[in-house]
C-alpha cells in the first residue's frame, strides 16, 4: 500500500472511530452481551461495511460535495441534511473536548469537576481554543490531518492494550468476560439490540453523515474502495473489543461495573477515575494513567470533530473566500452553537438528538438514494456505475 492510501486510511478511521466507539460501546456490550457484538457484526458485514464502501466510491467518483444528489433528485437535500447534522454534532463535540482536556490537566492532582452541569467558568475559553485549533486544522492538506489521525489512533490503541493487560490481571476477570460476553440466543430476536447495533454502526463509522464522501475525494485510485471499508470496519470493530476488554475488566475488578451506562461522556468522566484508582493504588502512577487517558480521549475527540467539521468546511469553502477565512469562519459559528453547552446546556440531549434523530434520517435518506439509482439504472439497462467502481 503506497502512502497517500496510508494517508487516507488514517484519516478515514480517525473518522470511523471516536468518543462513542471506545466509551459507549463496552456499554452496550454488557447491556446485551454476545448478542450485541454477533448483532453489530452482522450489522458491519451486511450494511455498515458496504454503505461505507458505496461512500467512498461515489465520493471518489464525484470528487463534489453532495456526490448523491448526481445519482437521485433528491440527492443534494440528503447530503445537506448530513452536512448539517455532523456540523451540529461537531458543535456539541467542541463542549466534551473541553471538558476532556480540563481532566487531562487535573486528573493527576484528583480535581474532579464532573458533568457539563459542574463546569467551572473556564470551559468556555478551553473550548475557543479548541475550535481554534479545528480552523488551522481544517484548512490544512491531507497529510496533516492524516498525521493527526495516526497520532490518536496509535495513542489510543497502545494506552487500551495497556489498560486491558491491566484488567486482565484481576482474579476475577474470566467471570466478568464471560457474563459481559456470553451470547443470549433469544436476545437476537430482539429488536432493540438490533437497533442498539445499527445505531452503533452509524455513529462509530459516521455513516450518512457526509463525512465519508467528502473525505473519497482523496482517496488515490490505486486504492479500492470495498478494501478501504474493509480495513477501516476491521479497526473500528477491533478498537471496540479493545476497549470492551479494558474498559468491562478494569470496572468489574473495581466493583463498580452497575456504574457502566450508555452515556460516553458519562462513563469517561465518572466510571474511569474510579476504576483507575482502584488499578493503580499508587497515587502517582494512577495520576499519570488518568492525565494520559484523557489526553487519549481528547485526542479522539478531536480528531472526530476534525473529521465532523469536513462537509461544512467544504461548503463554505464554495464561497469565493480563501480556506483559511472559510475555516476560521465556520469554526466561529460552530463555537457559538457551542457556547451554551460550556456554561450548562445538557450537551448529552443535543447529542442524542444528532445521533439518534438525525444520523438515522440522513442514513435512511442516503440507502433511498441508492437504492433509486439501482432501480433506474437497471429499468433503463444502464451499467450501474457505483458498483462498478466497488469492484476495480
Amino acid at each position: 500500500m503506497d502512502k497517500q492510501s496510508k494517508n487516507f486510511i488514517y484519516t478515514a478511521t480517525g473518522a470511523a472511530f471516536g468518543l462513542g466507539g471506545i466509551m459507549r460501546f463496552p456499554a452496550l456490550c454488557l447491556s446485551y452481551g454476545g448478542a450485541f457484538v454477533a448483532a453489530y457484526i452482522a450489522v458491519i458485514v451486511f450494511a455498515g461495511a458496504p454503505l461505507l464502501a458505496a461512500e467512498f466510491a461515489l465520493g471518489a467518483r464525484s470528487k463534489s460535495l453532495f456526490p448523491l444528489k448526481q445519482i437521485c433528485p433528491y440527492g443534494g437535500a440528503v447530503g445537506g441534511l448530513s452536512a448539517i447534522n455532523s456540523a451540529a454534532m461537531c458543535a456539541c463535540y467542541g463542549a466534551v473536548i473541553a471538558v476532556l482536556a480540563m481532566r487531562a490537566c487535573t486528573f493527576y492532582s484528583q480535581v474532579n469537576y464532573g458533568l457539563t452541569a459542574d463546569m467551572p467558568q473556564i470551559t468556555p475559553f478551553i473550548a475557543a481554543l479548541v475550535f481554534i485549533a479545528l480552523a488551522f486544522f481544517a484548512c490544512r492538506n491531507a497529510r496533516t490531518r492524516a498525521r493527526v489521525a495516526r497520532a490518536a489512533a496509535i495513542f489510543q490503541a497502545a494506552l487500551f492494550a495497556v489498560l486491558a493487560a491491566r484488567g486482565l490481571m484481576y482474579s476475577n476477570c474470566a467471570k466478568v468476560l464471560a457474563e459481559a460476553f456470553a451470547l443470549n440466543a433469544f436476545l437476537l430476536i430482539s429488536p432493540q439490540v438490533w437497533l442498539a447495533a445499527v445505531g452503533q454502526a452509524l455513529l462509530s463509522l459516521s455513516l450518512a453523515a457526509g463525512v465519508m464522501p467528502a473525505f473519497a475525494a482523496e482517496m488515490p485510485r490505486s486504492l479500492s474502495p470495498v478494501r478501504a471499508a474493509a480495513i477501516v470496519c476491521g479497526a473500528n470493530l477491533g478498537g471496540g473489543l479493545l476497549a470492551a476488554v479494558a474498559t468491562i475488566t478494569l470496572a468489574g475488578g473495581a466493583g463498580c461495573l452497575d456504574g457502566l451506562g450508555g452515556s460516553a461522556l458519562q462513563n469517561a468522566l465518572s466510571l474511569y477515575p474510579a476504576a483507575l484508582s482502584a488499578a493503580f493504588s499508587n497515587a502517582h502512577i494512577c495520576g499519570l494513567f488518568g492525565s494520559i487517558f484523557y489526553i487519549s480521549l481528547t485526542l479522539t475527540a478531536f480528531v472526530s470533530a476534525l473529521s465532523l467539521v469536513r462537509p461544512a468546511y467544504l461548503w463554505v469553502c464554495r464561497a469565493r473566500i480563501s480556506a483559511r477565512t472559510a475555516a476560521f469562519m465556520l469554526c466561529a459559528a460552530l463555537f457559538a452553537v457551542c457556547l451554551p453547552f460550556c456554561l450548562g446546556a445538557p450537551v448529552g440531549a443535543a447529542d442524542k438528538i444528532c445521533c439518534e434523530v438525525g444520523a438515522p434520517i440522513a442514513a435512511a435518506g442516503e440507502i433511498s438514494c441508492f437504492a433509486f439509482h439501482l432501480l433506474t439504472a437497471r429499468r433503463k439497462g444502464a451499467k450501474i456505475e457505483v458498483w462498478k467502481i466497488l469492484n476495480s
